[in-house]
């Protein structure tokens, strides 16, 4: 009986050295953790990511939108037309400012535009004619009087944008449209002789280029131009007509989705 009972031990120490040597052999098959459907999943999100990527450099979507953040600085240049009889206005640039948010929004490549919401200062010195007709009432006008028109408005454009990616990682872009203009300050030395308006119609044309800094981010540099008063920005007894050259240099943010 004892030899049977040794028997088994030797046998039973024998199969645990075997299980043993087996757990421990590399060429054991070993089972992964994830399940088939695990692993289709993660392959199938890794290639939406990298397509995603992929066609944000490229510009290969069938509906392209992103969102530009722009900062910058910005000079006006007005055009003040004198009425009959009135001698000329003199004008003096002044330095304003350019901040907002545009997005754009592409058709399968065949049709692309840009909106959003910008903000705009446009102010200008107006030094009032030395010579009037005798019909102007001079204790209202005064001659030789220089006054800072304060012109900040919010602007809704609304263009058509052409461009997109040169190479992996640079970007050219064109915009250009009309756009309304709502004045958002209202200086009380306006009322004297400038009959400068509260509305603006213009046209802006804009040229940004792009760099990739990290999928979905890009930087931008830029610079835009804008021709206000289609509509008239003043007219009175002494002005004839208002118009405004605005240009500005800004950089930012593209946020691409």
């Amino acid at each position: 009986m004892k030899k049977v009972i040794t028997l088994f031990l030797m046998l039973g120490f024998i199969f645990s050295l075997q299980i043993a040597k087996a757990d421990g052999d590399p060429d054991k098959r070993v089972v992964n953790k994830y399940s088939k459907t695990d692993l289709l999943s993660k392959k199938d999100l890794d290639y939406k990511k990298a397509k995603r990527e992929f066609d944000f450099l490229s510009g290969n979507k069938i509906v392209d939108f992103y969102v530009d953040f722009q900062l910058g600085v910005s000079g006006t240049s007005p055009n003040v037309t004198s009425a009959s009889g009135v001698a000329d206005y003199k004008t003096k640039s002044k330095l304003g400012y350019k901040t907002g948010a545009l997005f754009f929004i592409s058709l399968f490549d065949m049709i692309s535009f840009s909106s959003g919401i910008t903000f705009n200062g446009k102010s200008f010195e107006i030094t009032n004619p030395n010579i009037l007709p005798p019909t102007i009432d001079t204790s209202k006008f005064k001659p030789n009087s220089t006054m800072y028109v304060t012109a900040n408005y919010m602007q809704f454009p609304l263009n058509i944008h052409f461009g997109g990616m040169v190479s992996e990682k640079v970007g050219i872009d064109f915009n250009g449209g009309p756009y309304l203009g709502i004045r958002m300050s209202v200086p009380d030395n306006v009322s004297n002789g400038s009959g400068f308006k509260n509305f603006d119609l213009g046209l802006n044309g804009t040229i940004t280029g792009s760099y990739v800094i990290v999928y979905p981010l890009r930087a931008l540099l830029g610079v835009d131009l804008q021709y206000g008063g289609i509509n008239n920005l003043g007219s009175t007894s002494t002005v004839e007509r208002i118009s405004t050259l605005n240009y500005s240099f800004f950089t930012g943010l593209r946020l691409g989705f």
